[in-house]
């Protein structure tokens, strides 16, 4: 009896999800949750601004932070209260979705939010995501684009 030997490779570690690069638990559960509750701290939002290449200032208009604020709260060293925290899980949850509608590729994810959208009204996607409302209409879309339904 001949046997053969075929080569194994370890698979190469998974790349870090866009929530472990901020410092943030995955997109969803308790630990998540409880973080929510307990605020962000404001180290995540400089964090996801460099990971996304953003300015911090539209991502905190996004949150629905004023720039007074922002540098009040980074001086204090404060946290996000709950609501901002949310919203910013929101964002980074729209953000994981894009990428996996580009195929892993955040560039083109971040500029196709950026991008006026007919099935938005013309509005940029980005601009959708400061209300849970416009958040559902932006996942809605990737949805459809991702299941081949243009309209």
């Amino acid at each position: 009896m001949t046997g053969t030997f075929r080569e194994f490779n370890l698979p190469a570690k998974a790349p870090l999800s866009i929530w472990q690069k901020i410092g943030l638990p995955a997109g969803e559960g308790s630990k998540l949750n409880d973080a929510i509750r307990k605020g962000f701290g404001m180290g995540v939002v400089a964090s996801l601004a460099k990971e996304i290449d953003w300015p911090i200032t539209n991502l905190i208009n996004v949150v629905g932070v004023s720039q007074t604020t922002f540098n009040r709260q980074v001086k204090a060293r404060n946290r996000l209260g709950a609501p901002q925290s949310e919203a910013l899980a929101r964002l980074v949850r729209v953000i994981e979705a894009v990428t996996t509608m580009m195929e892993g590729e955040r560039e083109q994810a971040i500029q196709w939010l950026n991008e006026p959208a007919v099935a938005l009204g013309n509005k940029k996607p980005m601009e959708m995501l400061s209300s849970e409302s416009g958040t559902v209409d932006v996942i809605k879309l990737i949805h459809r684009l991702m299941h081949g339904v243009y309209f």
